[in-house]
């Protein structure tokens, strides 16, 4: 987003309470174009754009030029051919915002401090790319593609412009429905920023559509099929052709380096993992990379390892530009005094599982992973990671976890100072990331031990099924699906609380939601507590509940919207308006503030107001069956039965067994015939 609405935004901030390490981690040891609508550069050589694409989710071995004979990839293909290919690229973690932080600081996340999506944010005293590039002339402009790299997790730290508007309601906010959007919207976006921008800028685009759920357009679903994740990919290809198709016709084809590369890959199910975040294989690991432009000779393959912390310092030195104040990483071009090496790790498996984190190295030869049961692979005969050798090579086993401890920079103590918002806990999990709540209190992250995540990798598919069951409604099945995991998990625990409330059993919501706020007492908790007790009809201490999620985080818009409910109940009419009200001004506001809004201005006469609101939500949002009771209702009591059948009936389509629906359509049917 531009700069100008940066204010609305809510940071998620995290402490340090241990100096945190400097080591050197990308080097260590180890292991016929239209005609130009801007002056080009001249023809010196001389770098007056860098250009950096991210493409979200994107494996390496399903790219052509990368092997794969099925792909559709013929932008990347032709960048490899005129450019620079790195075949063993490494990614530092397997989760979108920590990845982005080392590609835009030149630094492995123990180092910047962003371990996970939603709980972290890049601190302001880090310089990054575009700070960097700012400082010297660019004009610099960032177009992502999802939520989860939103403004407030601190990428946006020297960008002229920096757009992240995935869909706004009628006031500005963020609408937790529409999480991402399609690469055809982000290339839009770019492309009229690079209308009217000047001559020399940094320009990152990020595109998100590889990432599951594999929804490509309908053209390439159909030629697809069976490989949506394929589709996906070649969707994007082609849009970022018809980025760089407009990049040459507004600049001219000198002048401009270009750097493509990917956040992380996808399991696909390889190791039982189906998507990415709980291990570090090379299936999340290895991603692509290729350069092309000023300097860069065509059709060149670098064999070593190639780590991300490595891109940023290697495009300032194409551009013949200062180094990175701070940066670790070092240019992919400088002739290696010894053996590269990259940092892997995953810190998802503690912070939404509360099981073991994994830490790891990659090197050309050899990827070791610290686990409660230590892994050690021979990639260059044995890619896919199957053959642990790590009983076998004790020696070596020895030297890369040296590797890894002198590089992680130790147990990290910290201090989450406000826990993911309800909001944005939606939007996360709406793009598929378990976004565990973190906590208001002090938590030692990296310390391996535990449950080993390879023993648990098989529960995940039943984990998001349970996450999905819970967003339909389906509480009892919700509760079946999360009966194997560990009790203590913050993440199980707050949806067990979810679950249970949904299937009628108070008691297990109960015990869940107070043993998450023993866990985790931060506002989402004691909103789940408030919910149990609403729905238990105790009112003071639901209200209670509600206020001490408002105590930890004032701007907590559930909260507000639950003392908005309970007001409603004993007909405190204006005040529910001014907490429905006040939940929707808030930085991370919830829909269901605007849709209650919406049904007491029509039960008040204010018709048109009320479809102001209402009509600023998308259809996902109005047909959730209380939004669609509850709107029902009011058009019921305002002489419009026909109408809320029809939205009934609407819900019902897609939540056939909803209890309240059932009832209510058929109280309105009963309605119809008695007229």
């Amino acid at each position: 987003m531009s700069r100008s609405n940066a204010a609305r935004k809510r940071g998620v901030a995290i402490r340090a309470l241990a100096a945190v390490s400097v080591a050197v981690l990308a080097c260590g040891e180890a292991p016929e174009p239209a005609a130009p609508a801007h002056p080009p550069a001249p023809e010196t050589g001389a770098v007056e754009r860098i250009v950096l694409v991210t493409i979200d989710t994107l494996r390496a071995d399903h790219v052509g030029c990368y092997g794969d004979e099925r792909a559709e990839t013929p932008t990347l293909d032709g960048i490899a051919a005129r450019g620079l290919r790195f075949s063993q690229a490494i990614s530092p973690a397997p989760i979108t915002l920590p990845s982005h932080a080392t590609l835009l600081t030149g630094l492995d996340p123990p180092e910047h401090g962003v371990r996970h999506n939603g709980l972290f944010r890049l601190g302001p005293e880090i310089p990054t790319l575009a700070s960097h590039l700012k400082a010297r002339g660019f004009a610099t402009g960032a177009f992502v593609s999802a939520f989860v790299l939103d403004d407030r997790y601190g990428l946006a730290r020297g960008f002229d412009h920096y757009d992240d508007e995935l869909g706004l309601d009628a006031r500005g906010h963020t609408l937790s429905v529409v999480p991402a959007r399609r690469a055809d919207e982000t290339t839009d976006a770019a492309l009229a920023w690079l209308a009217t921008a000047p001559a020399r800028f940094f320009l990152w685009v990020h595109y998100y559509d590889p990432h599951g759920d594999y929804t490509p357009p309908e053209d390439y679903r159909r030629r697809f099929q069976g490989r949506l994740y394929d589709g996906e990919i070649a969707f994007v290809d082609a849009e970022l052709g018809r980025l760089l198709r407009g990049l040459r016709q507004g600049f001219g084809a000198a002048g401009t380096l270009l750097a493509v590369t990917s956040d992380h890959g996808e399991a696909l199910g390889e190791h039982g993992e189906r998507t990415h975040s709980m291990s570090i294989y090379d299936a999340t690991q290895r991603v692509p990379l290729l350069l092309e432009g000023p300097g860069i000779e065509a059709g060149g393959v670098d064999e070593e390892v190639a780590p991300l912390s490595a891109v940023a310092p290697t495009l300032l030195a194409l551009a013949e530009l200062a180094p990175l104040p701070g940066a670790s990483g070092r240019s992919l071009l400088d002739a290696p005094t010894r053996a590269r090496a990259a940092w892997v790790e995953t810190l998802a498996t503690q912070l939404d599982m509360s099981w073991s984190p994994l830490l790891g190295v990659r090197t050309r030869s050899h990827k070791y992973i610290r686990a409660p049961r230590p892994e050690l692979y021979e990639i260059a005969g044995d890619p896919g990671e199957l053959i642990d050798r790590s009983a076998e090579a004790p020696e070596r086993l020895a030297e890369l976890d040296a590797w890894v401890e002198e590089h992680s920079g130790g147990i990290h103590r910290v201090v989450l100072e406000g826990a993911v918002s309800t909001e944005e806990r939606t939007q996360l999990e709406a793009l598929g990331y378990l976004a565990g709540q973190g906590s208001d209190g002090e938590i030692a992250i990296g310390r391996v031990g535990g449950i080993d995540p390879k023993d648990g990798l098989h529960l995940m598919a039943d984990l998001r099924e349970a996450i999905n069951a819970i967003a339909a409604r389906r509480g009892e099945e919700a509760l079946k699906l999360l009966t194997p995991f560990h009790r203590e998990s913050r993440l199980v625990t707050n949806l067990r609380a979810k679950a249970a409330l949904l299937a009628g059993d108070l008691q297990l919501a109960r015990e869940s939601a107070r043993l998450g706020i023993a866990t985790n007492p931060g506002a989402d908790s004691w909103v789940d507590l408030g919910r149990v007790e609403e729905a238990a009809g105790r009112a003071g201490e639901a209200a209670e509940a509600y206020e001490r999620a408002l105590e930890d985080d004032p701007e907590d818009a559930p909260a507000r919207v639950g003392l908005g409910r309970l007001a409603e109940r004993r007909g405190a009419l204006d005040e529910a308006f001014a907490h429905y009200r006040d939940a929707s001004e808030q930085p991370n506001p919830v829909s269901e503030a605007t849709w209650r809004l919406a049904a007491l201005h029509m039960e008040a006469g204010r018709e048109a107001e009320a479809r102001v609101l209402w009509t600023s939500l998308p259809a996902r949002a109005l047909r959730f069956p209380p939004a669609a009771a509850r709107l029902a209702r009011a058009e019921r009591a305002t002489g419009h039965a026909d109408k809320a059948l029809r939205r009934v009936l609407a819900s019902r389509r897609f939540f056939p067994d909803d209890a309240e629906l059932s009832v209510l359509e058929r109280e309105l049917r009963a309605e119809a015939t008695t007229e």
